[in-house]
Order: C-alpha cells, then structure tokens, then sequence
C-alpha cells in the first residue's frame, strides 16, 4: 500500500506540473514587472503543451500493438516515452509589438494568465495535500 502511494507516476507529473507552474508565475511576474520597459518581450513557459503532447503519445503507445521481448537486452520497435523527462522551457516572444516602444506586454493578457495559473497551483497543490493525507492515514492505519 505504502509503496504505491509513494512510487505514483501520477504524483510525479503532479510534482512536475507544480514545479511549471511556480516558474510561470515567476515568468508572469517579470512580465508584468516590464510592462513599461522599452524594447522588452515577453516570455512564457511552455509545459502543458508538451506534457499533452507526451501523454497522447503514450496513450497511442499503450494502444498499439507491442511485440514481445523476451530478453532485456533486446531492441523495442518504438522509443519508449518517458514522462518524468518532459521540462517546462521558457521561450520568449520576439515576433510581436504591441506599442511603438516595441514592448509587447499587454497587461489585461498577463493578468488573466496569472489568475489562471493560480488556480492551476491551487488545485496542484490541493491534489498534493491530499496524497500526504492519504500516506499518513496509511502508516497510522486511518487513526
């Protein structure tokens, strides 16, 4: 019991998602902090884009046919995907301009990203306290 609650592949996208989201809160606060500086782009954390991109390939992975092997050493067919190697990577924008200045921050944009990616933490968060809820339950057997 105790080994499944601690060796959760979900738990470690969760980790890892959390872990994005705190990056895109603090790239949201750089935004937000030039929103007046001359010259500056923005920049934004691309995460969820590739963790959906991962987990549709392994789902495909997991629906397609699988030849057998028989021995360790042997070759797979198809790159095996593995989940705990997807990165959040910051890119910035340098295509667009907004103002004269060539800044391309628009407030009302950010402002909206960074409530969203609140509730993003919120609910990370929310879905990590309850997992040590539920391993602490377990090592005091639900006393």
């Amino acid at each position: 019991m105790i080994n499944r609650l601690t060796n959760d592949d979900m738990m470690d996208l969760v980790q890892k998602s959390l872990d994005a989201a705190a990056l895109e809160h603090q790239v949201i606060s750089n935004n937000l902090a030039n929103v007046d500086t001359p010259g500056f782009k923005r920049s934004e954390v691309l995460f969820p884009e590739k963790l959906r991109q991962a987990l549709e390939a392994k789902k495909a992975e997991q629906d397609e046919f699988e030849l057998a092997r028989t021995d360790p050493r042997h070759v797979s067919l198809r790159p095996e995907i593995d989940l705990s190697k997807i990165e959040p990577e910051v890119v910035t924008q340098y295509q667009t301009s907004l103002r004269n200045d060539q800044n391309n921050v628009d407030i009302d944009v950010e402002m909206a990203k960074l409530a969203q990616n609140t509730v993003v933490y919120q609910a990370l968060a929310q879905i990590t306290a309850n997992q040590f809820s539920q391993l602490k339950s377990a090592m005091t057997e639900g006393k």
